[in-house]
């Protein structure tokens, strides 16, 4: 039947295209567009899933009606599980090295050095990330980044397994790593909105935070039942989840690979480099709600994030046990972590997303001084619970906000300046914890960020009130979506 002759008109006279005709179609919607119009022109009876919902909430598995998004978001959680895995036998083998090379009160101050080596590139790279994913095929450059990032996942697999590994060379492929990643976290995040709709953009903000939490969950567990057959030969044990994680890259690769292009918005690439990068910060600069956002990351990041990365020291030295109890502890915050993404992406239609972010943030703070003082397992184990569910209520609601006020060919650079300070500070900061940690105890330097990081949270709850009052703001787009593909 040709196209024409399946439009007709419904009782009140509107025009009206069946969701069969729609559902094939690729959309090319111009600036200034509305998302809202966008995803309307999208959506059809038969195709809502976010239809009929409660105020305040949408489908918190909306995004996955969209096939690039969906592609590549089932990516995303089969690398992370590997992610996850790397990261727990990384924790414990720097311990572990520490400890063979007859310093074992230097753990914590071994795991900070991780950071810094991962924190430098990130913070010095970082804006550059951003500007370059805003001047080119971002789907390329993940390609280049994720295959990358599986290339020295595989070196650093190759020396443990041989039992050729030392802490210079963990720093040095982190460092490598690290400057990776300065141009894929802002190329991911900034392409995320791309593939749907701005209703639906808090469900995949929130799916994206579960793909990565999610596998924190299980990541470690099957990490943990892996190393523990080889505990009497450590490095072997921690190659194999090495090998793991580099194999895991290959499914977004994959994904990647089966997306549609993503054409470039914007005359960034008609700007030098540098006035590219002094474009996003003076956007950043002029609007007080993305600032004040970016100052709550970097005081998290600094002061409280890195609580994760210093599990190890944790486990070790505080509560005295092993790498499965470890194992656990890594479990309990991913639980809370991907509840709190799923809340976050159930919940993304609230409008007051300012005052959800403030209020997550002064929780978070108030959760960690509390897990300092925990000395056993199994009390650590709900506060740990808490301290990833409102950690990732914080994230998602930080990142909605940015992305919703950022306009597109303004995104990348954004939510780099966005990331270098989340993932590179974050880094720097499990390096002052952990030199912290050294001289007064991992429990005293945790306890310190804690509190900081909710004082910091109470100022700007009670004097920054265009911040409690965001709502996320409205921006324009061009796209090209199609519900199924």
């Amino acid at each position: 039947m040709p196209v024409q002759a399946a439009v007709f008109k419904t009782v009140d006279g509107a025009l009206h295209v069946p969701w069969w005709v729609r559902l094939p179609c690729t959309l090319a919607v111009s600036e200034p567009v509305a998302r809202e119009a966008l995803a309307e022109e999208l959506e059809g009876p038969a195709t809502d899933l976010a239809a009929d919902v409660e105020p305040g909430r949408t489908s918190a598995i909306a995004a996955l009606r969209y096939r690039d998004f969906r592609l590549f978001w089932f990516g995303l959680l089969v690398s992370n599980i590997g992610t996850w895995m790397q990261m727990f036998g990384q924790g414990y083998l720097v311990v572990l090295l520490a400890v063979r090379d007859g310093v074992p009160q230097l753990a914590p101050l071994y795991l900070g050095l991780v950071g810094l080596a991962r924190a430098i590139p990130g913070l010095a790279l970082g804006l550059f990330g951003g500007a370059l994913a805003d001047r080119t095929d971002r789907r390329r450059l993940l390609l280049v980044t994720q295959s990358a990032a599986a290339v020295t996942a595989a070196i650093l697999a190759t020396l443990a397994i041989t039992d050729r590994v030392n802490i210079v060379e963990i720093l040095l492929l982190g460092a490598l790593n690290s400057t990776i990643f300065a141009f894929d976290a802002p190329t991911r995040q900034s392409m995320v909105p791309r593939l749907v709709p701005e209703r639906d953009l808090m469900s995949a903000i929130g799916l994206n935070s579960a793909a990565f939490n999610g596998p924190q969950i299980i990541g470690p567990v099957i990490g943990g039942l892996i190393f523990a057959p080889f505990a009497g030969r450590p490095t072997f044990g921690a190659g194999l989840l090495f090998y793991i994680n580099a194999i895991s890259y290959l499914a977004v690769v994959v994904a990647l690979l089966r997306m549609r292009p993503i054409p470039i918005i914007g005359k960034s690439s008609e700007i030098s480099m540098l006035d590219s990068i002094r474009e996003g910060l003076a956007y950043i600069r002029e609007d007080v709600v993305v600032r004040w956002i970016i100052i709550l990351a970097a005081t998290t990041a600094l002061f409280a994030r890195p609580y994760l990365q210093l599990l190890p020291a944790v486990a070790h030295d505080l509560l005295q046990v092993g790498a499965v109890e470890l194992s656990w502890m890594l479990a309990a915050s991913g639980v809370g972590s991907l509840a709190g993404a799923l809340v976050t992406a159930a919940f993304g239609g609230l409008r007051k997303r300012g005052a959800v972010l403030i209020g997550s943030s002064i929780a978070f703070g108030v959760f960690l001084v509390a897990f300092t003082t925990q000395h056993t397992l199994l009390p650590s184990l709900p506060l740990l619970v808490l301290l990833g569910f409102s950690t990732m209520v914080f994230l998602g609601m930080a990142n909605g906000l940015l992305q919703t006020r950022s306009p597109d060919h303004l995104r990348g650079r954004v939510m780099s300046v966005y990331t270098m300070v989340f993932m590179g500070l974050m880094p720097l900061g499990s390096m002052v914890m952990g030199s912290i940690g050294s001289v007064a105890g991992i429990g005293g330097g945790l306890l310190a960020g804690g509190v900081v990081c909710t004082i910091v949270a109470l100022y700007a709850g009670a004097r920054i009130a265009p911040l409690r009052q965001a709502t996320g703001g409205s921006r324009t787009l061009v796209a090209r979506r199609s519900p199924t593909g």
